[in-house]
């Protein structure tokens, strides 16, 4: 009896480690992400290869483990309830549940569990040949409880999904947030992430110089009115327009004058004037800005549904909303919000209402409205008169300053 119970210990220790090894390879291999894995392989680290394809099959891995061990875990209770009823007859099931639901959690369980997590990666490249070695042994049986709950998943509709992608943009986000709170990544850093992913779903008019901000020369100008137009505005690159700025006919640049010996005499335009680059002001500024790369085009002009020009996009305009504005010697600044006091502001007209709501944490939103302006104009009917106000959401709008037909500025108090 006494040998006999030696080799039921011994196998009993023996379910135990390979319960353990189960336990652990399942919470390295899960918890190690694919982008780290790819670190690995990428260092060169022995075994990361493998342990690469591993988790590249989640659902083949975990079936694995999970067939393995409660075989493991299930053979070591039928050899521990054997062991107990030798030695306590009828009141060894009891003994032995209480023995093993002790041994299993601790030493099967939580113990391997919390050293694989803490060493993930060390874990995992140990683990990786035994463990495909299993995969590889125990795969008719995973085939076939893996057949058995795909047909119960359809008969319970649960979705399956194998296609969901490793981390979504949302997901991605909180790992951004959650890195510059623990100093990995500096604030500035952090906002210009989110700026990339915000730039993907901007449209040309959420960041094009509206049609009313152009500033544009009339193909009718002299060449010293022209210089005047450059002197006075700064501008490397012009639209040139021919009876109006809806009939944009090319793009003057600075450069092309400045180069050019004599050109005053018999000055012709349009031997300087360049080919416009044509878009439409609903287009996506990535696909802009992919197709002006390749192009080569530094500005573009945005039509409407109609035809006419709606305003127009520079190559820095759209690098300017990843990495904010870009300001050199002849930049006048000038702020798109002026603090008065914690609950009155001075905005341009211009101000998208998307960037309002973002830094004053108010609620200004109408359909197909774009700037505060716009809004100002939507809700009265007609172009406000110089200090005329609306009231709107918890803000009142007043109209600071204008500018022809433009509102240039308006002054925002907010009610708390």
């Amino acid at each position: 009896m006494f040998g006999s119970s030696l080799g039921k210990i011994v196998l009993l220790l023996f379910l135990l480690i390979l319960s353990a090894f189960f336990s652990t390879s399942e919470t390295a291999l899960m918890a190690l992400s694919k982008i780290r894995a790819r670190h690995m392989v990428d260092d060169e680290i022995v075994g990361a290869e493998l342990v690469s394809r591993l988790i590249k099959e989640p659902s083949k891995l975990l079936g694995t483990i999970l067939v393995g061990n409660n075989i493991v875990n299930i053979a070591a209770s039928a050899i521990a309830t054997s062991l107990a009823i030798d030695y306590y007859g009828d009141s060894g099931v009891v003994v032995s549940t209480v023995i093993m639901t002790f041994l299993v959690l601790v030493f099967a369980e939580i113990t391997p569990k919390s050293w694989a997590a803490q060493n993930a990666e060390r874990v995992s490249v140990r683990v990786g040949r035994p463990m495909a070695f299993i995969i590889t042994v125990l795969h008719p049986i995973v085939i076939v409880f893996t057949f058995i709950t795909s047909g119960l998943m359809k008969i319970l509709r649960i979705n399956n999904n194998h296609n969901r992608p490793f981390i979504t943009e949302d997901e991605l986000r909180t790992v951004v947030n959650v890195s510059q709170e623990e100093g990995v990544l500096e604030i500035d850093e952090k906002e210009m992430i989110h700026k990339v992913f915000e730039f993907g779903d901007l449209q040309i008019k959420d960041v094009m110089i509206q049609r009313t901000d152009i500033v544009a020369i009339d193909v009718r100008l002299t060449y010293e009115e022209i210089i005047q137009v450059i002197r006075n505005e700064k501008y490397t690159r012009y639209p040139v327009f021919k009876e109006g700025i809806d009939n944009i006919i090319g793009i003057l640049n600075l450069r092309d004058l400045l180069f050019t010996e004599n050109i005053n005499d018999n000055f012709d335009i349009y031997n300087y004037i360049r080919t416009p680059y044509y878009t439409f002001e609903y287009k996506r500024i990535a696909e802009l800005f992919k197709e002006m790369k390749k192009k080569k085009v530094q500005i573009a002009i945005a039509l409407d549904e109609y035809g006419g020009t709606a305003g127009i996009v520079t190559m820095e305009d759209l690098i300017e909303e990843i990495v904010g504005d870009i300001q050199d010697e002849y930049d006048e600044q000038e702020n798109e919000i002026e603090a008065i006091n914690h609950n009155e502001y001075i905005l341009k007209g211009n101000i998208r209402l998307e960037l309002v709501n973002e830094l004053l944490g108010v609620n200004l939103e109408a359909e197909d409205i774009d700037s505060i302006g716009g809004l100002m104009i939507s809700e009265l009917g007609r172009l406000p008169k110089l200090g005329e106000s609306i009231k709107y959401s918890n803000t009142k709008l007043v109209l600071e300053e204008l500018e022809g037909n433009r509102i240039k500025k308006i002054r925002i108090f907010i009610e708390n």
